[in-house]
């Protein structure tokens, strides 16, 4: 099956002989290419934004296609310039990856995959080692809770898992914890690009949530980090405001609350709406889901699978001791009775 990859490499090579048929000799625009995984489009897009006059291609690298590195090399050695994220195996037909194209590419400008867990230190991914480690899906895609995973093997009901969602077990677990280190990886993950972005941080984080999901920023992350790319690649970008042209390719996906618990301890407003994944708008206006739908959901996932096919490293050290399980359905039993009680 085609790939959004190969797509792009077909239709790289139309336009290239369809352009020289029709070459009139008039000068030609310069031509970026960006490589890279669902990040890139929003970097794309701002590069094309910051000047106008650039001829900007994407060759995402979201899922396995047929494209190798020699083709892919082939199309984008047609470039003057070309930004590209990181990438592994299991996406170029031979498993080459970015420091392969890196290495027989001289002149790449790197551009950083921006993850960041601080507000959302519940979600993790699961990937079943019952078959080559694929990611298992669940009600949001490839995000799940690990309360939620932990509610249903420790076999807490629906509302003892939702009432894990509360300040102290938040506390209890170091949900509240996670922003220094969260934010050490952004620096570090900037600083092996060449890039210093500890000022953009301190822009990002005022007055809201700055990334949809671990993986997902808001256009603002992209849009700052494509500058820096910019003066590294000695492009110029036109000053504007970039709200006014916010467009967010992103947003489509799946969107992650803050919970209140670590939203109140940021002073931001938190949420339990998920948002679920909505691409062609001309058919409606999406689903949302509220967090015990959510969990109960996922507990029904969960009960189609084996055992061994749920495994996660947190939720598994939390299983396998018996003072966290114990102090985990104290602090839920204490939260829903409380509840009750300011009914």
């Amino acid at each position: 099956m085609f790939s959004l990859l190969d797509r792009q490499i077909a239709r790289h090579w139309r336009e290239r002989t369809f352009s020289r048929s029709v070459s009139n000799g008039a000068k030609a625009a310069r031509k970026v290419a960006v490589v890279g995984n669902c990040q890139s489009f929003g970097y794309a897009f701002a590069l094309k934004l910051f000047d106008p006059a650039l001829v900007v291609d994407r060759y995402p690298l979201v899922a396995p296609g047929l494209t190798d590195l020699k083709t892919l090399r082939a199309a984008l050695a047609d470039y003057d310039l070309v930004f590209s994220q990181d990438f592994g195996p299991l996406i170029l037909r031979d498993n080459a990856t970015s420091e392969a194209l890196f290495a027989d590419l001289p002149g790449v400008i790197q551009l950083p995959t921006v993850n960041f867990y601080g507000f959302h230190p519940d979600t993790i991914h699961l990937l079943d080692p019952t078959k080559g480690n694929r990611f298992i899906l669940g009600p949001a895609g490839v995000y799940h809770s690990a309360f939620a995973l932990f509610g249903h093997l420790a076999g807490f009901s629906i509302d003892q898992t939702e009432a894990l969602f509360a300040h102290e077990a938040f506390d209890f677990v170091g949900y509240l914890d996670v922003w220094p280190s969260a934010v050490d990886e952004v620096l570090r993950v900037g600083q092996s690009v060449g890039m210093k972005l500890d000022g953009a941080i301190a822009r990002w984080a005022r007055g809201r949530a700055f990334m949809y999901t671990p993986t997902h920023p808001r256009p603002q992350v992209l849009f700052d980090v494509a500058r820096l790319a910019m003066d590294k690649a000695g492009l110029k970008a036109q000053p504007l405001d970039t709200d006014d042209y916010a467009v967010d390719d992103l947003s489509r996906d799946y969107i992650l609350p803050v919970y209140p618990p670590l939203a109140e301890h940021y002073g931001l407003r938190g949420s339990t709406v998920l948002k679920l994944a909505h691409y062609r708008f001309s058919k409606g206006v999406g689903e949302m889901m509220a967090l015990k739908d959510f969990i109960a959901r996922s507990f029904a996932h969960y009960g189609e699978r084996k055992r061994e096919q749920l495994v996660h490293e947190r939720v598994d050290q939390w299983l396998a001791d018996a003072e966290i399980k114990r102090t985990l359905a104290l602090l839920s039993a204490e939260e829903l009775k409380r509840r009750a009680l300011a009914r």
